[in-house]
């Protein structure tokens, strides 16, 4: 039975226990919630459900990240790209990793070897950066690019809209919590204060105040094969019908992880779990007959070699 490697988790690690699916069904809720909230909504012990989270994010079989949109950071320009390499996916991979715009960077299995996204100041930056990593990169043959115009659903772990603008100005202390916060959502106030030179108390007020105002979101992101999810992907649609009205009836399909509207012969792409195979045929048969869509172009995932949110929190970028 064809299966997507872990995405970030070891291969041979043991399956979860249901304790283990349930924390990380409460995280994936609020990826904050305390040791004493999962202790009480799981049923056992805070000092098993901590030792139970280290092992799960030591583990890397959950994540908790601090998301800030791209563009509140002076990053307006959004894009993903599709390559086809001449070679090896791993020297190609290795290429793309030198370019640390290039933030997701997954190999594939279909019409495609690998897909990519990237953010930059405006479109002539997006433009530099393609051309040093993509163009002028022997081992890569062919590519097309798309400007990300939309992501329609926010609750996915993106900015509603590539054009919204920060709702705040973000200072030098914002910055700093904010780069913190890419790394581990779950750091203590003691010790995002440690490292912003503030006392813990306005470390947290801080804090709290950039969840409020929409300018930090804490995600939460499983590996999906650890969680019963073993065959995922990407997919790009083509529609004959308004692209915002296609995009919302592809958001309703609960296999669909993330969702953009973008510029060029496609118009809508995104990413997909799915539990085996059947569930795949499954799926893929639910996009081909949602109204508006003309064509679909699926691939599957073969390898993750890079996704993290930790765009720019240099002032002034």
């Amino acid at each position: 039975m064809l299966h997507s490697p872990p995405r970030f988790s070891d291969p041979s690690l043991p399956p979860l226990d249901e304790a283990d699916l349930k924390i990380i069904d409460i995280l994936i809720l609020d990826g904050r919630a305390s040791g004493r909230e999962l202790a009480q909504q799981t049923g056992i012990s805070e000092a098993n459900v901590s030792r139970r989270l280290a092992r799960l994010i030591q583990e890397k079989s959950v994540r908790v990240l601090g998301f800030v949109p791209p563009e509140f950071l002076g990053l307006h320009t959004q894009f993903v790209a599709y390559l086809r390499t001449n070679g090896s996916t791993d020297a190609a991979a290795a290429s793309l990793l030198a370019h640390e715009q290039i933030s997701y960077i997954s190999a594939a299995l279909g019409t495609y070897d690998f897909v990519i996204y990237g953010t930059a100041r405006d479109t002539m930056d997006m433009v530099s950066i393609m051309d040093r990593a993509v163009v002028a990169n022997p081992l890569i043959h062919d590519y097309e690019c798309h400007v990300i115009l939309e992501f329609p659903d926010a609750k996915r772990g993106h900015a509603p809209s590539v054009t919204q603008v920060v709702p705040r100005q973000i200072d030098h202390t914002d910055r700093q919590i904010i780069r913190q916060a890419q790394q581990d959502a779950r750091m203590s106030f003691t010790d995002i204060a440690l490292q912003t030179n503030i006392s813990p108390t306005s470390a947290a007020d801080r804090f709290r105040k950039l969840l409020t105002d929409g300018i930090i979101r804490v995600i939460t992101l499983p590996d999906p094969t650890r969680i019963g999810l073993t065959l995922s992907g990407n997919f790009r649609i083509v529609a004959d019908a308004a692209t915002r009205a296609v995009a919302s009836e592809l958001t309703k399909l609960p296999e669909v992880t993330s969702l953009a509207i973008v510029s060029g012969r496609f118009q809508i792409a995104g990413e997909f779990n799915t539990r085996d195979t059947a569930h795949f045929d499954d799926f893929r048969a639910r996009i081909l007959n949602t109204r508006g869509v003309q064509h679909a172009e699926i691939s599957l995932h073969r390898k993750l070699y890079r996704q993290h949110f930790n765009w720019s929190t240099h002032e002034g970028s």
